[in-house]
Protein backbone atom coordinates (compact mmCIF):
# COMPACT_ATOMS: atom_id res chain seq x y z
CA UNK A 1 0.00 0.00 0.00
CA UNK A 2 1.40 3.50 -0.52
CA UNK A 3 2.50 5.44 2.04
CA UNK A 4 0.47 8.56 1.46
CA UNK A 5 -2.77 6.22 1.53
CA UNK A 6 -1.68 4.46 4.33
CA UNK A 7 -1.75 8.38 6.50
CA UNK A 8 -4.79 9.35 5.31
CA UNK A 9 -6.59 5.97 5.93
CA UNK A 10 -4.88 6.24 9.32
CA UNK A 11 -6.31 9.89 9.94
CA UNK A 12 -9.77 8.71 9.09
CA UNK A 13 -9.33 6.05 11.55
CA UNK A 14 -8.22 8.62 13.95
CA UNK A 15 -11.25 11.09 12.80
CA UNK A 16 -14.24 8.32 12.74
CA UNK A 17 -12.91 7.80 16.08
CA UNK A 18 -12.81 11.45 17.46
CA UNK A 19 -16.43 11.65 15.90
CA UNK A 20 -17.57 8.49 17.74
CA UNK A 21 -16.06 10.25 20.96
CA UNK A 22 -17.52 13.41 20.46
CA UNK A 23 -20.93 12.01 20.03
CA UNK A 24 -20.79 10.18 23.34
CA UNK A 25 -19.86 13.21 24.64
CA UNK A 26 -22.67 15.76 23.44
CA UNK A 27 -24.73 12.88 24.97
CA UNK A 28 -24.08 13.34 28.10
CA UNK A 29 -25.08 17.32 28.83
CA UNK A 30 -28.65 16.06 27.20
CA UNK A 31 -29.39 13.08 29.23
CA UNK A 32 -28.44 15.05 32.19
CA UNK A 33 -30.80 17.89 31.19
CA UNK A 34 -33.18 15.50 30.89
CA UNK A 35 -33.04 13.70 34.16
CA UNK A 36 -33.19 17.42 35.25
CA UNK A 37 -36.15 17.99 33.80
CA UNK A 38 -37.62 14.70 35.38
CA UNK A 39 -36.69 15.86 38.76
CA UNK A 40 -38.20 19.34 38.73
CA UNK A 41 -41.11 17.86 37.46
CA UNK A 42 -41.60 16.13 40.71
CA UNK A 43 -40.30 19.27 42.70
CA UNK A 44 -43.39 20.47 40.38
CA UNK A 45 -45.81 17.91 41.58
CA UNK A 46 -44.86 18.14 45.44
CA UNK A 47 -45.40 22.33 45.93
CA UNK A 48 -48.33 22.13 44.14
CA UNK A 49 -49.26 19.68 46.32
CA UNK A 50 -48.65 21.79 49.23
CA UNK A 51 -49.88 25.04 47.95
CA UNK A 52 -53.02 22.82 47.69
CA UNK A 53 -52.96 21.77 51.51
CA UNK A 54 -52.07 25.64 52.34
CA UNK A 55 -55.37 26.44 50.71
CA UNK A 56 -57.02 23.99 52.07
CA UNK A 57 -55.38 25.11 55.35
CA UNK A 58 -56.81 28.43 54.84
CA UNK A 59 -60.15 28.16 54.03
CA UNK A 60 -60.23 25.57 56.93
CA UNK A 61 -59.26 28.26 59.19
CA UNK A 62 -61.77 30.96 57.84
CA UNK A 63 -64.67 28.27 58.38
CA UNK A 64 -63.30 27.76 62.20
CA UNK A 65 -63.71 32.02 62.84
CA UNK A 66 -67.06 32.11 60.85
CA UNK A 67 -68.26 29.28 62.92
CA UNK A 68 -66.81 31.45 66.21
CA UNK A 69 -69.20 33.97 64.64
CA UNK A 70 -72.12 32.48 64.29
CA UNK A 71 -71.98 31.25 67.85
CA UNK A 72 -71.96 34.48 68.82
CA UNK A 73 -74.18 35.64 66.85
CA UNK A 74 -76.47 32.70 68.13
CA UNK A 75 -75.59 33.49 72.09
CA UNK A 76 -76.18 37.10 71.08
CA UNK A 77 -79.81 36.38 70.15
CA UNK A 78 -80.53 33.82 72.95
CA UNK A 79 -79.86 36.75 75.21
CA UNK A 80 -82.26 38.86 73.44
CA UNK A 81 -85.23 36.88 74.11
CA UNK A 82 -85.17 38.10 77.86
CA UNK A 83 -85.90 41.38 77.03
CA UNK A 84 -88.29 41.39 74.11
CA UNK A 85 -91.83 42.00 75.16
CA UNK A 86 -93.58 41.35 72.26
CA UNK A 87 -94.64 37.71 70.24
CA UNK A 88 -93.95 39.28 67.25
CA UNK A 89 -90.59 40.26 67.68
CA UNK A 90 -89.72 36.80 69.96
CA UNK A 91 -90.92 34.70 67.01
CA UNK A 92 -88.72 36.76 64.79
CA UNK A 93 -85.85 36.62 67.22
CA UNK A 94 -86.36 32.42 67.55
CA UNK A 95 -86.08 32.70 63.55
CA UNK A 96 -82.93 34.36 63.47
CA UNK A 97 -81.34 31.84 66.22
CA UNK A 98 -82.81 28.81 63.89
CA UNK A 99 -81.27 30.09 60.70
CA UNK A 100 -77.95 30.62 62.94
CA UNK A 101 -78.20 27.18 64.08
CA UNK A 102 -78.51 25.78 60.30
CA UNK A 103 -75.61 27.89 59.61
CA UNK A 104 -73.53 26.55 61.96
CA UNK A 105 -74.56 22.96 61.54
CA UNK A 106 -73.88 23.60 57.92
CA UNK A 107 -70.61 24.96 58.67
CA UNK A 108 -69.67 22.16 60.92
CA UNK A 109 -70.24 19.46 58.39
CA UNK A 110 -68.02 21.68 55.58
CA UNK A 111 -65.57 21.63 58.20
CA UNK A 112 -65.31 17.87 58.76
CA UNK A 113 -64.94 17.41 55.12
CA UNK A 114 -62.70 19.45 54.85
CA UNK A 115 -60.60 18.22 57.69
CA UNK A 116 -60.37 14.46 55.68
CA UNK A 117 -59.21 16.84 52.59
CA UNK A 118 -56.53 18.24 54.67
CA UNK A 119 -55.60 14.23 55.80
CA UNK A 120 -55.40 13.68 52.26
CA UNK A 121 -53.57 16.12 50.84
CA UNK A 122 -51.08 15.54 53.79
CA UNK A 123 -50.88 12.43 53.06
CA UNK A 124 -50.18 13.04 49.09
CA UNK A 125 -47.73 15.56 49.78
CA UNK A 126 -45.56 13.17 52.06
CA UNK A 127 -46.01 10.47 49.04
CA UNK A 128 -44.64 13.66 47.27
CA UNK A 129 -42.06 14.81 49.35
CA UNK A 130 -40.70 11.11 49.85
CA UNK A 131 -40.45 10.58 45.94
CA UNK A 132 -38.93 13.69 44.84
CA UNK A 133 -35.68 12.83 47.81
CA UNK A 134 -35.84 9.60 46.01
CA UNK A 135 -35.62 10.99 42.53
CA UNK A 136 -32.88 13.49 43.61
CA UNK A 137 -30.68 11.16 45.33
CA UNK A 138 -30.55 9.13 41.88
CA UNK A 139 -29.92 11.82 39.87
CA UNK A 140 -27.02 13.14 41.77
CA UNK A 141 -25.54 9.64 41.64
CA UNK A 142 -26.28 9.31 38.14
CA UNK A 143 -25.11 12.98 37.49
CA UNK A 144 -22.23 12.46 39.34
CA UNK A 145 -21.27 8.88 37.50
CA UNK A 146 -22.11 10.52 34.06
CA UNK A 147 -19.94 13.74 34.89
CA UNK A 148 -17.01 11.54 36.00
CA UNK A 149 -17.52 9.42 32.63
CA UNK A 150 -17.82 12.94 30.81
CA UNK A 151 -14.72 14.13 31.92
CA UNK A 152 -13.03 10.98 31.31
CA UNK A 153 -14.12 11.10 27.94
CA UNK A 154 -12.56 14.54 27.54
CA UNK A 155 -9.58 13.36 28.81
CA UNK A 156 -9.45 10.96 25.56
CA UNK A 157 -10.91 13.41 23.21
CA UNK A 158 -7.63 15.74 24.18
CA UNK A 159 -5.19 12.88 23.50
CA UNK A 160 -6.90 11.45 20.22
CA UNK A 161 -6.98 15.40 18.97
CA UNK A 162 -3.20 15.86 19.49
CA UNK A 163 -2.86 12.32 18.29
CA UNK A 164 -4.25 13.41 14.98
CA UNK A 165 -2.50 16.82 14.80
CA UNK A 166 0.76 15.22 14.93
CA UNK A 167 -0.47 12.53 12.16
CA UNK A 168 -2.15 15.33 9.64
CA UNK A 169 1.35 17.14 10.38
CA UNK A 170 2.88 13.88 7.82
CA UNK A 171 0.38 14.13 5.41
CA UNK A 172 1.43 15.84 2.36
CA UNK A 173 -0.17 19.24 2.52
CA UNK A 174 -2.15 19.16 -0.58
CA UNK A 175 -3.53 15.09 -0.06
CA UNK A 176 -4.28 16.61 3.19
CA UNK A 177 -6.40 19.85 2.03
CA UNK A 178 -8.12 17.10 -0.55
CA UNK A 179 -9.03 14.79 2.47
CA UNK A 180 -10.42 18.06 4.63
CA UNK A 181 -12.25 19.08 2.24
CA UNK A 182 -13.96 15.40 1.40
CA UNK A 183 -13.99 15.22 5.43
CA UNK A 184 -16.65 18.37 5.40
CA UNK A 185 -18.28 17.83 2.24
CA UNK A 186 -19.17 13.79 2.21
CA UNK A 187 -20.30 13.30 6.21
CA UNK A 188 -16.72 12.36 7.79
CA UNK A 189 -15.99 9.44 5.72
CA UNK A 190 -13.25 11.07 2.96
CA UNK A 191 -11.47 7.53 2.33
CA UNK A 192 -13.79 4.62 1.61
CA UNK A 193 -12.48 0.99 0.38
CA UNK A 194 -13.60 -0.66 -3.20
CA UNK A 195 -15.57 -4.17 -2.60
CA UNK A 196 -16.33 -6.57 -6.01
CA UNK A 197 -15.79 -3.53 -8.07
CA UNK A 198 -17.94 -0.82 -6.26
CA UNK A 199 -16.91 1.98 -3.52
CA UNK A 200 -18.01 1.18 -0.72
CA UNK A 201 -18.80 5.40 -0.01
CA UNK A 202 -21.81 5.92 -2.50
CA UNK A 203 -22.17 2.50 -3.71
CA UNK A 204 -21.12 2.98 -7.36
CA UNK A 205 -19.39 0.69 -9.73
CA UNK A 206 -15.52 1.73 -11.19
CA UNK A 207 -15.00 1.18 -14.11
CA UNK A 208 -12.69 -1.86 -15.35
CA UNK A 209 -9.83 0.50 -15.81
CA UNK A 210 -9.84 2.30 -12.23
CA UNK A 211 -10.52 -1.27 -10.52
CA UNK A 212 -7.33 -2.52 -12.18
CA UNK A 213 -5.17 0.55 -11.29
CA UNK A 214 -6.43 0.41 -7.99
CA UNK A 215 -5.46 -3.26 -7.18
CA UNK A 216 -1.91 -2.68 -8.19
CA UNK A 217 -2.07 0.25 -6.07
CA UNK A 218 0.56 2.70 -8.23
CA UNK A 219 -1.52 6.05 -7.74
CA UNK A 220 -3.43 7.37 -5.74
CA UNK A 221 -7.25 7.20 -7.21
CA UNK A 222 -10.63 8.82 -6.28
CA UNK A 223 -14.25 8.05 -6.93
CA UNK A 224 -15.71 9.12 -9.94
CA UNK A 225 -18.44 9.52 -8.47
CA UNK A 226 -18.25 10.79 -4.72
CA UNK A 227 -14.81 11.88 -4.94
CA UNK A 228 -13.90 10.15 -1.78
CA UNK A 229 -10.14 8.48 -1.49
CA UNK A 230 -10.31 4.36 -2.59
CA UNK A 231 -8.30 1.99 -1.68
CA UNK A 232 -8.48 -1.41 -2.40
CA UNK A 233 -10.14 -4.06 0.52
CA UNK A 234 -9.64 -7.23 -1.79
Amino acid sequence: MREDLAQVMELQNLDLEIARLQREIDTIPREIAELEQGLSSSRGAWERGRQRLATIEQLRRSKDRELEEVMAEQRKRQGRLFEIKTNQEYTAVLKEIEGLKARYSKLEDEILELLDEIEAAQRLVQDEAALFRQREKAFEEKRSIREGELKQMQGAMGRLEEERRRHASRVEPGLLQTYQRLLRSRGGVAVAPVKDGSCLGCHVSLTPQTYNELRKGDILLSCANCQRILYWKG
